[in-house]
């Protein structure tokens, strides 16, 4: 079962819709490892968490604490990443209706994202990025995701 922060899905899906390529990160998280996963099967179970996921676990940012010492560098106040992404993923949980320890698959969570996706990237848009990008991204990814 992928154990996953709702918005690690929604960026999944954005960089899916926007062809990113798909490939290791300077930090060592599995980004791409759950991308690949989810492209293969979107009707595995999956875990919704507010905290550190399976994407998180090899980050060289994520401390023995399972807390993420990075920081949003594209603010000035630079916020703590961990705290940023808990409030990011509360409000995905409770614009799509679910709850934080909620078990469905992949398909049935993007079918929800599919269902309110207008205005979710009103929520889900991080700093500094465009909610038009974003909300083209997501659109095209759940496109070729076979969710639209």
């Amino acid at each position: 079962m992928l154990k996953l922060r709702p918005h690690h899905v929604l960026d999944i899906v954005r960089n899916i819709g926007h062809e990113r390529k798909i490939e290791p990160h300077l930090f060592g998280h599995d980004l791409h490892v759950v991308t690949n996963k989810i492209i293969e099967d979107i009707d595995q179970p999956l875990l919704l968490v507010v905290g550190a996921d399976d994407i998180c676990i090899p980050c060289t940012k994520l401390n023995a604490d399972s807390i993420c010492v990075d920081v949003l560098p594209q603010c000035d106040d630079k916020p703590s990443k961990q705290k940023y992404n808990d409030s990011l993923d509360r409000k995905v949980l409770n614009y799509l209706n679910l709850k934080e320890g909620e078990q469905l698959t992949v398909r049935e969570y993007l079918n929800c994202v599919n269902d309110m996706l207008d205005g979710i990237e009103k929520i889900c848009t991080h700093p500094k990025e465009d909610e038009s990008y974003r909300s083209a991204g997501l659109a095209m990814g759940l496109k070729k995701l076979g969710i639209t």
